[in-house]
C-alpha cells in the first residue's frame, strides 16, 4: 500500500475544491469529517445541494464528491465521486438502487461504506472502488468540556437517532410502555421523532423526547444515562448499514443494549464492542434495569473508528492527491 506523508503535501500542490454534493434532507456526519480531514490538509473544501453546485463557477478545478442519491445528469467536474454511505429506504428500495445502478452517470470513483453495500450494488463497468467505513468524530477522544445541558437529569436508558414508523420505533416504544413503564426506569430519546409517535407516546411513564441535539449535546445526554439503546431495524437498507451510534456509544465507553439485526451483530463483532443483546424490539422482554449485568466498553479500542483514521486508512486521500500530483 502506497503511504503518502501528509506533512510534505505544500499548499501549492492544491489546486483543487472537493465539491460535496448531497440531497440536503438528511444529517450526514461524515460531511464534516472530510472538511475536517480534507480542508486539515490545505484542500478548499465545501459542500451543497445540486442548486448551488450548478452555481459553482470553478468547475474545471473541482472534485465533485456525491453522497449518493439520484444524480442522473452528467455533471461537469474535473473529478467525480460517487460516495454510497447508505442504499435506497423504503418503499420499493431494492427497484430504486437498481435504477439508481442504470442510470446515475458513470464516476471516476465509487466509494462504499462497507463490502456489503459493494456486493449488492453489484457494478461490473470497471469503475475503480474503496472502502470508507463508518467513523465517529475524533474529539470523543479528547477531554469532555462540561457545557450546558437540555438534559441534566442521568436517565436509566438513552437513545440517539431516528425516532419513525418507517424503523418501527412506535414497536420499541410500545413494548417499553408494556415491560418497563411501571417502574422507575426512564428512558430519553434525542432526535426528532414522527409527529404520530410523539402524541402517542408523550404521556408514557418513564419516555422523555427532548428532540433534536447538536451531536456534542447529544452525546453528553448519552454520556448522563446508565445504558445506551442501540435499536436498528433489520430491514433493507439498513441491514447493509453499520449503526453508527453503536460506534458512538462504545467510544465513550458506555454500557450497551442492543436488539439482534444483523448489522448489529456484525459491528459487536467487527469491533468487540460489549452490549447486552435483546430480541428485535428491546424491550419486547421483562428488561428491568436492576437485572442487567453489563460491562463497560473499552474506549481506547475504538480509537481506530475515529474519522481521521478511517479516512486515512482508505486510501481516498492517496487517490485525490494523484489528480493534483499525477505519478
Amino acid at each position: 500500500m502506497k503511504i503518502v506523508d501528509f506533512a510534505n503535501v505544500q499548499p501549492s500542490d492544491i489546486a483543487l475544491t472537493i465539491f460535496i454534493l448531497h440531497p440536503g434532507r438528511a444529517n450526514y456526519p461524515e460531511i464534516n469529517a472530510y472538511k475536517d480531514f480534507f480542508g486539515g490538509h490545505r484542500f478548499n473544501v465545501m459542500d451543497g445541494t445540486l442548486e448551488k453546485y450548478i452555481a459553482f463557477p470553478r468547475k474545471d478545478d473541482c472534485v465533485l464528491w456525491c453522497i449518493m442519491g439520484f444524480y442522473s445528469q452528467a455533471l461537469q467536474a474535473r473529478y467525480v465521486v460517487h460516495d454510497y454511505r447508505s442504499l435506497s429506504v423504503r418503499p420499493f428500495s431494492w427497484f430504486k438502487d437498481r435504477v439508481k445502478r442504470s442510470f446515475n452517470q458513470r464516476p471516476d470513483l465509487r466509494i462504499f461504506q462497507n463490502e456489503l453495500m459493494r456486493t449488492d450494488m453489484s457494478f461490473d463497468d470497471g469503475v475503480p472502488t474503496l472502502i470508507l467505513p463508518m467513523g465517529v468524530p475524533d474529539w470523543l477522544f479528547e477531554p469532555i468540556v462540561s457545557e450546558p445541558l437540555a438534559v441534566q437529569k442521568k436517565h436509566t436508558f438513552s437513545y440517539v437517532g431516528e425516532i419513525s414508523r418507517e424503523r418501527g420505533f412506535h414497536r420499541l416504544l410500545s413494548a417499553f410502555r408494556e415491560h418497563v413503564g411501571g417502574n422507575e426506569d426512564t428512558f430519553v430519546l434525542v432526535g426528532d421523532a414522527e409527529p404520530q409517535i410523539h402524541r402517542e407516546f408523550k404521556q408514557t411513564k418513564g419516555v422523555v423526547f427532548v428532540g433534536k441535539l447538536p451531536q456534542p449535546e447529544a452525546l453528553q445526554v448519552v454520556k448522563l444515562s446508565e445504558y445506551a439503546v442501540c435499536y436498528f431495524p433489520y430491514h433493507r437498507p439498513h441491514r447493509f448499514q453499520t449503526p453508527t451510534k453503536l460506534l458512538e456509544y462504545a467510544a465513550l465507553g458506555k454500557r450497551i443494549v442492543c436488539n439482534d439485526a444483523p448489522s448489529n451483530l456484525e459491528t459487536l463483532r467487527r469491533y468487540n464492542i460489549s452490549a447486552h443483546v435483546t430480541g428485535r424490539f428491546i424491550f419486547d422482554e421483562t428488561l428491568p434495569s436492576h437485572r442487567l449485568s453489563i460491562k463497560e466498553n473499552n474506549r481506547e479500542i475504538m480509537r481506530s473508528t475515529a474519522w481521521r483514521a478511517v479516512i486515512g486508512e482508505s486510501q481516498v486521500f492517496e487517490k485525490i492527491l494523484g489528480i493534483v500530483r499525477p505519478s
